[in-house]
């Protein structure tokens, strides 16, 4: 079963993973197969692909992958506290934010994998994250909080009081968009004042 969604690399390969435990890399043309990479759980999470084409993934195994795009190599791996349901977002210098079912926010080196800083969110973290174009991290917590962190020190910013099932995503001004509940709301990025809302069926 696949529930991740699939990445695609510069050179059209697709990465996807499967609740077999594998993440695969396929030729975008043809649909063969590349390469596989086993991890130790199953993969619910969608693949992020850095600049030089590293492959990095979450897993139930309770790790992150930082995997070679072209051959499948693990570069290296982090373990976290928990599962993970959430995909690797990439800051601008290379730094992979991820959360966590054991209710934090990590961000790693993106080279090395070694742990920058981690953010206690109150509660299971099981969306993705979002960053804005300052480098702020925005992650949505079954604390029904939504955050704002400083993306080089993890530092929070500002928190908006909501319960988060989606991940939120950040337009061009800089408004924060995030589902919650029955409703969608527009958050000024930098203060977390509630700009509108507006109520679903």
């Amino acid at each position: 079963q696949v529930e991740s969604s699939p990445a695609i690399g510069a050179d059209g390969t697709v990465y996807i993973g499967s609740f077999d435990k594998k993440v695969y890399a396929l030729d975008g043309r043809t649909g063969e197969k590349k390469w596989e990479f086993e991890t130790g759980g199953d993969v619910r999470a969608s693949s992020a692909i850095g600049a030089d084409g590293t492959v990095y993934v979450g897993s139930f195994d309770k790790k992150v992958y930082a995997l070679d795009g072209q051959s499948g190599e693990k570069k290296w791996e982090f373990e976290m506290g928990d599962k993970t349901y959430s995909s690797p977002a990439i800051g601008v210098d290379g730094t992979i934010y991820i959360g966590s079912e054991d209710k934090k926010v990590y961000a790693l080196d993106g080279q090395t994998g070694a742990k920058k800083w981690e953010f206690e969110a109150g509660d299971t973290v099981s969306t993705s994250l979002a960053i804005g174009l300052d480098g702020t991290v925005y992650v949505g917590s079954w604390a029904d909080r939504v955050y704002a962190l400083d993306g080089q020190t993890g530092d929070k910013k500002w928190e908006f009081e909501t319960a988060v099932y989606s991940s939120p995503t950040v337009g061009s001004d800089g408004t924060v968009y995030v589902g919650a509940g029955i409703k969608a709301y527009a958050l000024d990025g930098q203060t977390g004042e509630k700009k509108w809302e507006f109520e679903t069926g």
